[in-house]
């Protein structure tokens, strides 16, 4: 069924709605639907919970009170503020057993929060939920919403300038020749519709503004494709904050934003798009704050301050793998928290930071001492090449200086103990990130991009990890022998206790009907860099991050095993080693590509 509504503004006030309130109600579309009363129901309660989804410039809806969840508290809000329905004007809002021909079924009084405060205003709005039963054949469900405004001037941008909005679905379960309908005449009483009323301001007169007409379209679009899906069985496959509420992240993105936003895009020198940049990092800057306010003391807390009971320990510091433009680093050092950032090429972003920031940014090389040690020849052979390179891989933190403006610092992943580290779209450094982690007995976040493995190519992960059964048969229909510019390495998962290594293949040769089994690539280097991490003893937190990105899974690392963190440096060392090399990890390829992302080939993010 395509979306094509009727303007019926010509029709005036329905005779269902001239009960309600003071009957100043104008109709302005409506379209038929093939979805009942409860997926109406379902759809609309989704939409007040989340007004983002109608409008870009919303973030969320703060519930200040639900009649489902506090029918005895009379509007009592969990936070401070308290609303009740008896404070709001007789003549906003109808009596609580309804109006002729419905029943009230639900209130919910939510605050709407814009993402940018200095430009929009919140608004608080009560929405309410009637059904009314004509006869058996035919039910109404009307859902109202009044903002709490004593005029049209305190009406934010973001809100339709009317005193009130309804939505009515009309559902017919059969076409009994007896039927009444309070529909108008020109609708007939056979057809099941959803539509949308506004109530004007008293000085307001139709025409209708193209704006409200146009608003009114988006609405009543977004309830009949909402209503589709449900009834075609759509499903919610991303679910956001799991690990932390919507609104901490949110209020605190906020706040960096008014701090930070408008001096790193004015002073941005990258060839990159600065919106794209700046509000992603400030994006993760919030969640990790908020994260780590969870993990540790306040930042800057002293012995005096701490509360009794709290045993929460100390921030340890950060370090942000594969850094970038550092404009992650930059803002969390703003904020207080210590740590450094390293990237195997420096960035021009650099010289904007202050000099503070300029010194915890490091162009550097990550070579993984796990993987020296299971290529021995490696080391030798190229302290022969290149004699003052691999003598700097020491189990150091941070170097601060290099000898000479021509030779690149290298490190070996060994980080202080429990420093958190950051892997946001490390790419090659990805799937060593919780192999590293575990050295230091670190907690990490990481970001996944693109899939590389333990060598630092690029291939398709495996996926054998997740729910997607055809996976455990993908690699039966890749061809062995293959020219290697069309080559990916795949790594065939064993079963329990069986050795394995990866193989080569071509995706190519995979038919377009198994293929389509597969998930995407990126879901399986998500499945399988945290297979990595629970293989050394991590209990792995998944968060859909809100980020302008499509590649926005936070994979969390907070909890060890307990038997896995007992171990001693060298055991741990050893464990890692074991998965690297079961891996078929090379060093002699992770360093020639080492030297080439010194020389700037590779990618950048």
């Amino acid at each position: 069924m395509s979306f094509k509504p009727e303007d019926v503004t010509s029709q005036g006030v329905w005779e269902i709605l001239k009960e309600l309130i003071d009957g100043r109600w104008l109709a302005v579309l409506q379209h038929p639907c093939a979805f009942p009363p409860e997926t109406f129901e379902y759809v609309t309660l989704n939409l007040i919970h989340n007004p983002n989804i109608n409008s870009s410039v919303l973030f969320r809806a703060d519930i200040l009170y639900d009649s489902a969840k506090h029918p005895q508290r009379d509007g009592q809000s969990t936070t401070s503020e308290v609303y009740s329905i008896r404070d709001i004007p007789r003549k906003d809002i109808v009596a609580h057993d309804g109006f002729p021909a419905f029943t009230l079924k639900r209130t919910i009084v939510r605050r709407m929060i814009p993402r940018n405060p200095m430009l929009d205003k919140p608004v608080v709005q009560s929405c309410q939920v009637f059904q009314s039963s004509q006869s058996i054949h035919l039910k109404h469900t009307l859902v109202l919403y009044i903002p709490h405004v004593s005029s049209g001037s305190e009406i934010p941008w973001y809100h339709p300038n009317v005193q009130s909005l309804a939505c009515l679905h009309s559902w017919c379960y059969s076409q009994p020749k007896d039927a009444v309908s309070l529909l108008p005449e020109s609708s007939p009483s056979s057809s099941s519709t959803v539509s949308v009323h506004y109530r004007l301001f008293p000085d307001q007169v139709p025409p209708l503004s193209e704006r409200l007409q146009r608003t009114a379209f988006h609405l009543l679009s977004t309830i009949h494709k909402h209503g589709r899906g449900a009834l075609e069985g759509y499903t919610k496959r991303v679910h956001h904050d799991q690990l932390i509420s919507q609104q901490r992240v949110q209020d605190t993105y906020t706040r960096l934003k008014a701090a930070h936003a408008k001096r790193l895009s004015d002073q941005w020198v990258e060839q990159t798009d600065s919106s794209k940049h700046v509000f992603e990092d400030l994006s993760i800057a919030a969640f990790l704050m908020e994260l780590w306010k969870d993990m540790y003391q306040p930042n800057g807390s002293s012995r005096t301050t701490i509360a009794k009971g709290d045993s929460r320990p100390a921030f340890p510091g950060f370090v942000d793998i594969g850094c970038g433009n550092g404009v992650l680093v930059d803002i969390l050092l703003r904020e207080g928290y210590q740590g450094w950032g390293f990237d195997a090429r420096s960035r021009k972003s650099w010289a904007i930071f202050e000099s503070s920031t300029q010194r915890q940014l490091k162009q550097m090389i990550l070579v993984p001492q796990p993987l020296l040690d299971i290529n021995p020849d490696l080391s030798q052979q190229n302290r022969e090449d290149s004699p003052k390179l691999l003598s700097k891989l020491l189990p150091r933190a941070c170097t601060t200086t290099r000898t000479s403006d021509t030779e690149i610092e290298w490190h070996s992943g060994v980080f202080p103990s429990r420093t958190f580290i950051i892997s946001n779209h490390a790419d090659e450094l990805t799937p060593w990130t919780p192999l590293l982690a575990y050295l230091s007995l670190s907690p990490f976040l990481m970001i996944p991009c693109c899939s590389h493995n333990l060598s630092g190519l690029r291939f398709r992960a495996p996926s054998k990890f997740n729910s997607y059964s055809a996976d455990t048969l993908a690699p039966t229909f890749f061809a062995d022998s293959i020219t290697k510019s069309k080559s990916v390495a795949i790594s065939v998962a064993p079963e329990a206790g069986e050795d394995y290594q990866p193989r080569q293949g071509n995706l190519k040769d995979l038919s377009q009907a198994n293929r389509s089994k597969q998930p995407s690539a990126y879901a399986a280097l998500c499945d399988w860099v945290s297979h990595l991490a629970r293989a050394v003893g991590y209990e792995v937190e998944k968060e859909m991050l809100r980020l302008p990105s499509t590649r926005n899974t936070g994979l969390i690392g907070r909890e060890l095993d307990p038997g896995a963190e007992g171990l001693s440096a060298t055991e741990r060392m050893d464990k890692v080693r074991a998965v690297a090399a079961k891996e078929g990890a090379d060093a002699g390829v992770w360093v020639d590509r080492a030297k080439g992302l010194m020389a700037g080939k590779g990618e950048k993010h």
